[in-house]
């Protein structure tokens, strides 16, 4: 029979905090050259504090074009993902939960699917059952560079929300769940 002492209790909670945390850490990518801070946190951003995000086009999963100014004047939830993270893997569920939620209150989400195999991507959304549109991002990360200085571009999953004016309100840059995601969108959502 094990017989625990407090350092025995201290050292088992000391590895299961780090592995904890290394299971929910974000999956990343090399960070070469690229911007990192801020990985890990999630944060508000007041009115007169926000950035403009630059509206995205290009190709969706499905095959379609998708120019993101179509969605001016809602809210847009915007979520980067690939299909080989696994954080990415276990938060999808809690972001089209909320999509289902939240899109008849004027908000839009898209994601951005990175460094992924569209073939992969494609079964994730599938199996995953997100309906919302995902544009794709290739080996050459041409959307993912728009974001420079708007959001980590080595930090996956990563998820924001800019307001109806087009300016980033609110951002993660780690996984996350129904419950923060709600939280984080109905004050932006009651914006006026």
């Amino acid at each position: 029979m094990l017989r625990w002492t407090n350092r025995t209790r201290r050292s088992v909670a000391v590895a299961t905090a780090a592995a904890l945390a290394l299971g929910l850490a974000a999956c990343g990518g090399s960070g070469k050259g690229k911007n990192t801070d801020g990985s890990g946190t999630a944060v508000a951003f007041a009115m007169n504090q926000r950035k403009a995000f630059p509206m995205l086009s290009g190709d969706t999963l499905d095959g379609r074009t998708l120019d993101m100014n179509t969605f001016k004047g809602k809210v847009i939830v915007v979520n980067l993902w690939g299909a080989w993270c696994r954080p990415c893997q276990a938060e999808a569920p809690y972001l089209e939960h909320a999509y289902e939620a939240f899109k008849d209150k004027g908000v839009q989400f898209v994601g951005i699917d990175t460094r992924d195999d569209t073939a992969q991507a494609r079964a994730f959304v599938k199996d995953k059952q997100i309906s919302y549109p995902n544009l794709v991002d290739g080996g050459d990360e041409t959307l993912l560079t728009k974001l420079v200085g708007i959001t980590s571009l080595t930090t996956v999953p990563s998820t924001l929300i800019i307001d109806r004016s087009g300016g980033l309100a609110w951002r993660a840059l780690r996984p996350v769940d129904y419950t923060t995601l709600a939280a984080a969108l109905d004050p932006i959502v009651s914006e006026k």
